[in-house]
């Protein structure tokens, strides 16, 4: 069976009524082909981060650190929403603030 991508996933939380997932009906359609490129790369640095003792998950918090300037700063809250992709849901809060640089902008649901 092939494994989900995160654009296959972001669609199935999009159609989900229950989902907490953060994403309205045309959430990807602003996306870069930059864009995509890097949270092709932050979705892998999640599942890193999902499977890695302590030195994996402190290398990819610092490649996610460095993924995020490559985006446009309106969409880089998208990274947020795809950490329960990796992970669980609750996982957002935690670790979210420990990738965002103080100085940037993330977007709006990124402040959450």
């Amino acid at each position: 069976m092939k494994k989900q991508t995160w654009p296959q996933w972001v669609r199935a939380c999009m159609r989900d009524p229950s989902s907490p997932a953060e994403f309205e009906k045309d959430a990807l359609a602003s996306l870069t082909g930059q864009d995509a490129s890097a949270l092709d790369a932050i979705s892998a640095c999640w599942e890193l981060y999902a499977r890695s003792d302590c030195d994996g998950r402190d290398g990819a918090l610092a490649a996610i650190r460095a993924l995020l300037p490559a985006m446009l700063p309106h969409n880089r809250w998208i990274a947020r929403e795809l950490i329960p992709f990796a992970l669980d849901w609750g996982d957002r809060e935690r670790l979210w603030p420990l990738v965002q640089s103080p100085t940037a902008d993330y977007g709006r649901a990124a402040e959450a």
